[in-house]
């Protein structure tokens, strides 16, 4: 139980601020909010299921660089993407069944991939050597601190036309792509 109180509570508090969560207030703005808790959690549960069972492992095979790489270049796509497409477009992938879960399960778990909660889930897993533990705190650790970020979003959406929460969300993303762009090569 230790294992479970203490995975939860580092990675929830290491999140606050974290680029998951502002990327869950983005996703908020853009689509439906069950949606958008559905796929984090979904993602929360991969990303942490690979860092529990096949972390230590994976980047003995794929090297971060390639990883973070991807991520970095998902999010720049994502953001200019978001800030050329026509409204109507917009609204079909809002609207979509397999569109916006597909979207956001594949940036998340992506961006998050080598990001230092999953290497704290592995570290922590080596050290209690309870993966079901971990998993469980560390998933609904980050879910939880998410949501907030969801709800912030939510907050937003309601108060600030929608033109503008595009190019606040848009903004977001390319930040988060130019951020890791620039942490890779310099």
């Amino acid at each position: 139980m230790e294992a479970l109180v203490t995975s939860f509570v580092l990675i929830f508090t290491s999140e606050m601020g974290d680029k998951s969560q502002l990327m869950s207030m983005a996703f908020a703005t853009l689509f439906k909010v069950r949606t958008v808790l559905i796929s984090i959690f979904i993602a929360a549960l991969i990303n942490n299921g690979m860092a529990v069972i096949f972390g230590s492992y994976i980047t003995e095979y794929i090297p971060i660089f390639y990883i973070k790489l991807l991520a970095a270049l998902l999010f720049l796509f994502f953001g200019i993407s978001t800030l050329i497409e026509e409204e109507t477009k917009q609204e079909k992938i809002k609207n979509s069944k397999y569109g916006p879960v597909a979207t956001i399960i594949s940036t998340y778990v992506l961006s998050e991939f080598g990001d230092k909660t999953q290497l704290a889930a592995i570290a922590l897993t080596a050290s209690y050597n309870s993966p079901l533990y971990i998993l469980i705190g560390t998933t609904l650790g980050i879910f939880l601190a998410d949501v907030l970020g969801i709800i912030v979003g939510i907050y937003f959406n309601k108060r600030i036309p929608s033109k503008y929460l595009k190019y606040l969300s848009s903004f977001i993303f390319i930040a988060f792509g130019l951020s890791t762009l620039y942490k890779l090569f310099f």
